[in-house]
């Protein structure tokens, strides 16, 4: 990457932050991309690394869930936070987390294929040798700013998995609000519901 980009690239990680930030309170849809779309999230042990995370963050630093979904290469997320808190420290902490725990998992379970695509992220990313990276750059923060945006969002986070051929209906999928939504059920994570 030529000294140029590399700067632009930094002033755009900067505002995007300071964009969440400043909007933190109202709700965004967000996606973490796996790097190279690695499916990792095949497994209930691989998930459950998502929602505890989620969960954590809730409790502990003001994280509000409002809708997720935890796909085989990505997750998608309704999310704010609780005034006096940065949406963006804390995605950023629960990022970090979890890379280190995805890691560990993937070691721990042999898959030489992931640690190899992670650490090779890693290298072209210009990190230090023995590091590691997880998740795509950046996680696409789109402000809801109304109800019928929330509601699409809502339907789309939902609808993915049956859209990709993995359920017949939303409320199948476990690692997903789609069952408290749709079936009144508690799932793998407490959700914060919006009014609407």
């Amino acid at each position: 990457m030529t000294p140029k980009a590399d700067a632009i690239k930094r002033s755009m990680h900067r505002l995007r932050r300071y964009r969440i930030a400043e909007k933190g309170l109202q709700p965004h849809f967000i996606t973490w991309t796996v790097e190279e779309w690695l499916p990792v999230f095949v497994s209930d042990s691989y998930c459950q690394l998502i929602t505890d995370s989620l969960e954590y963050c809730r409790q502990q630093k003001g994280l509000l869930v409002h809708a997720y979904v935890v796909m085989p290469t990505h997750v998608h997320a309704v999310i704010s936070a609780e005034p006096g808190t940065d949406l963006s420290e804390i995605l950023r902490d629960s990022r970090k987390h979890t890379s280190k725990e995805i890691v560990r998992q993937v070691r721990a379970d042999g898959l030489t294929l992931f640690d190899w695509v992670f650490r090779d992220a890693a290298r072209k990313a210009g990190r230090p040798a023995g590091a590691y990276k997880v998740w795509q750059d950046g996680f696409h923060p789109e402000t809801l700013e109304s109800e019928k945006f929330f509601l699409q969002k809502l339907e789309y986070l939902h609808n993915n998995p049956v859209r990709k051929g993995l359920v017949g209906k939303p409320e199948y999928w476990w690692h997903s609000s789609a069952g408290s939504y749709i079936l009144r059920e508690e799932g793998p994570l407490e959700l914060d519901i919006l009014d609407h």
